[in-house]
Parts: C-alpha cells; sequence; structure tokens
C-alpha cells in the first residue's frame, strides 16, 4: 500500500512538472510573438522612411559628382592619391575592412573623374576645320 501510494505521488509530481513545462512554452511562445510583433513594427517604420533616405543619397551623390567636374584636374590627381594612401596605410595595419573600403571610397570617385576627362579628352579631333 506504500508502494501505491508513492506511486500516485511520483505520478502527480510527473504531471506537475509537464503543466509547468507547458507554461513555460505558452510563456516562450507570448515572449516570441511580442518581440517579432516589435520587429515587424520597427521594419514598416524603416520602410516607410526608406524612399526619404533613397532620394536623400541621390541628391547627395548628383552634388559630390558636380563638385568633382569642377575641381582641376590637379586637385583630383593628389585627392586620389592621398585618399589611396591613407587606405592602403589602414589596411597595412590591420584596420577594419569596412573603414578601409571607405577610405578608398573618395579615390575610386576622384579617379573615374579623372579617366572620364581622359576619355573625353581623347574624343575631340586634333586637328580643328579651321
Amino acid at each position: 500500500m506504500a508502494r501505491a501510494q508513492s506511486g500516485r505521488a511520483a505520478g502527480n509530481n510527473k504531471d506537475e512538472s509537464v503543466e509547468q513545462a507547458d507554461k513555460a512554452a505558452v510563456g516562450v511562445m507570448a515572449d516570441a510573438q511580442a518581440a517579432a510583433g516589435k520587429l515587424i513594427n520597427q521594419a514598416e517604420k524603416a520602410a516607410e522612411q526608406l524612399p526619404d533616405a533613397v532620394s536623400g543619397a541621390q541628391a547627395a551623390a548628383r552634388d559630390t559628382q558636380r563638385a568633382l567636374d569642377e575641381m582641376p584636374s590637379q586637385a583630383l590627381a593628389l585627392g586620389a592619391a592621398f585618399s589611396f594612401g591613407m587606405a592602403v596605410g589602414l589596411f597595412l595595419t590591420g584596420t577594419n575592412r569596412l573603414l578601409v573600403l571607405a577610405a578608398i571610397a573618395p579615390a575610386a570617385a576622384m579617379a573615374a573623374t579623372l579617366m572620364g576627362r581622359q576619355s573625353d579628352e581623347g574624343a575631340r579631333p586634333l586637328v580643328s576645320d579651321a
């Protein structure tokens, strides 16, 4: 008889632990759903602001290109060399790659502007018709 009672008590303990585990799982699921809801809300807010951010980036790119077009070729060459040297120095010292990329981006823009100028000059006729 004592064994039967201890068996029932063990069965009750198992039922209680299963019930506690179910409650914990429900709590975890509720927390996960709340976190997912917050994530979706933040993603929607970011998506609403994306067109403004893209148009701002386009305007900045146009302004930058206009400023580069107005610079003399010597200034572009000097700026490209400085920026490239800075990027190489950062790379050799083991700086984060993202920072190296940010340092070399102006060099690429200036070099592209210089190459565009050289190709435009090459397209001009060497002898004028006059």
